[in-house]
């Protein structure tokens, strides 16, 4: 489960040191704990990750992932939700709560072209109709 937030033509986007290197961005979100839904888990996360509280989120896609290199290849289901980010988020680089090697940072869209921010259809997440939830097929590498 991920949220996909955006500000002013901008992406939230985690990044940091992790197992594939500086300058790997992804979007915050995590994990669905044993009788929690999605919605619940991208509330926690986001509280989890940034400190402030979420702001109204929106289900835009599904996405099945299949990604790594092929001896450990890799499938996951995905939530993705939408979220304009409240105004309590910093407009710069800040910190995660959660993971103190890893950073927030916002990414112009016009710029997603040049940093890749995973899954790869993040773009296409971002033009998700209010009212339409769409299922994606992301195979990477």
């Amino acid at each position: 489960m991920a949220i996909v937030c955006t500000r002013d033509g901008h992406l939230l986007t985690n990044t940091g040191p992790g197992e594939f290197g500086p300058g790997f961005h992804f979007l915050p979100g995590g994990a669905v704990a044993v009788n929690e839904d999605t919605l619940s888990a991208a509330r926690r996360e986001w509280q989890e990750e940034v400190g402030v509280a979420p702001g109204p989120l929106r289900l835009v896609g599904v996405v099945e992932n299949f990604f790594g290199p092929p001896e450990k290849r890799q499938h996951e289901l995905g939530f993705y939700y939408h979220m304009e980010a409240p105004a309590d988020v910093p407009d710069g680089v800040f910190a995660t709560l959660d993971h103190a090697e890893m950073s927030c940072q916002w990414v112009a869209f016009g710029a997603l072209a040049e940093v890749a921010v995973y899954p790869l259809v993040v773009r296409e997440l971002l033009d998700v109709p209010v009212g339409v939830v769409r299922h994606f097929v992301n195979r990477e590498g």
